[in-house]
């Protein structure tokens, strides 16, 4: 395993301002549907508009708040992008993309640079977007970083089912105690 920046393998395409982006019609990615995007829920609303910020499926961009990454689903195919995100350009084949989200969520290497990096006042503290080039990853096999991805990516399928199926499960319990209490009220 070899260490090498970040800015070697990808390049950063900052969003743009809604309030001032003269654009009609348009549907902005937002942070609703990064969630979605990162809890791999795939319906939301299609949109096609300026290239420069139109997002594709199969993008990766960054939430600047959280300092998360995800890969944009079929449902936000077409949304734009707006300044709370970034969109990471994949500059060759030396880095898979699914290898990268894992990496800047969840590397404990890396969640520790990113630390050292974020900048804010208050509750809102960000990375500034020249610091992501300066990030320290590890390179591996392009087969490796396939496998680890995939990985990933289908404990976080796994997680989503499971959180649908606790949310599921306390709907369910929670109306049956309803109906025994108002049931047990009316004898």
């Amino acid at each position: 395993m070899s260490k090498h920046f970040l800015r070697d393998y990808v390049t950063f395409v900052s969003g743009i301002n809604p309030t001032r982006a003269k654009m009609e019609n348009s549907v902005f990615y937002d942070q609703n549907d990064f969630m979605n995007d990162y809890y791999l829920d795939r319906e939301s609303v299609i949109n096609n508009y300026d290239k420069s910020f139109k997002l594709e499926e199969g993008d990766v961009v960054i939430s600047l708040a959280l300092q998360q990454a995800a890969i944009v689903s079929k449902g936000n195919h077409g949304k734009i992008l707006t300044l709370n995100f970034i969109k990471v350009v994949f500059e060759n084949d030396l880095l898979d993309k699914y290898y990268f989200v894992y990496l800047f969520n969840s590397y404990l290497d890396i969640k520790r640079q990113k630390e050292r990096m974020l900048q804010g006042t208050g509750a809102v503290y960000k990375i500034p977007v020249k610091s992501l080039n300066d990030l320290e990853i590890p390179i591996i096999s392009i087969e490796e970083q396939k496998k680890i991805g995939e990985a990933y990516f289908k404990m976080l399928y796994l997680h989503s089912c499971l959180n649908k199926y606790k949310d599921l499960t306390e709907k369910c319990v929670g109306s049956v105690l309803e109906e025994s209490i108002k049931g047990g009220k009316q004898k």
